[in-house]
């Protein structure tokens, strides 16, 4: 699970450094419709296809980490064994949901490598295929994870202790 973490890590720390290249852009483009009256071509179609991409960059970390939405008003009244009953239940269900997102993404993301399939007209293409191959990829990836933690769990692991790093305690003084 450690090699996991550390791709989950790696594709959180991208996607952060895709958002803040995106901003940039969003500036760029503002500033160059108010200054100069010459918007940046392409900048719809760049985010367009970006927000799905970073979005989903995010899912694996998210799923070890255990921030994935969730209400804990149910799981907190049950007992020990229904409560781990119901995340399992939760855990199988995301790996499910995940795993059907890769399965129905992979033919699109076949077909738009055989047409070579775009957005955009005019100066600015953006080919789609990247971003439909990383939603399969990382929503396979998601399924994974779900099942590790599903694993983590079963075994009687905490989950968010591999995630989180511990923070340094202050060493005390000596007299």
């Amino acid at each position: 699970m450690r090699q996991q973490l550390a791709i989950a890590r790696w594709a959180h720390v991208l996607s952060a450094g895709w958002v803040f290249l995106l901003a940039l852009l969003i500036i760029a483009d503002v500033l160059g419709r108010t200054l100069f009256l010459h918007p940046i071509a392409g900048t719809k179609e760049i985010l367009q296809n970006s927000v799905i991409a970073v979005t989903f960059l995010q899912l694996p970390l998210a799923v070890y980490s255990g921030s994935m939405l969730r209400t804990t008003l149910l799981l907190d009244n049950l007992g020990p064994r229904a409560a781990l009953v119901l995340r399992v239940f939760a855990w199988l269900m995301g790996a499910c949901l995940f795993a059907a997102i890769a399965y129905a993404s992979l033919p699109s993301a076949l077909t738009a490598v055989r047409l070579g399939e775009y957005e955009g007209e005019g100066a600015m293409r953006i080919y789609t295929w990247p971003v439909r191959f990383a939603l399969v990829g990382t929503s396979a990836f998601a399924a994974l994870a779900y099942i590790s933690v599903l694993i983590s769990d079963l075994r009687g692991q905490n989950i968010g202790a591999a995630v989180t790093r511990p923070t340094p305690q202050p060493v005390p003084e000596q007299t």
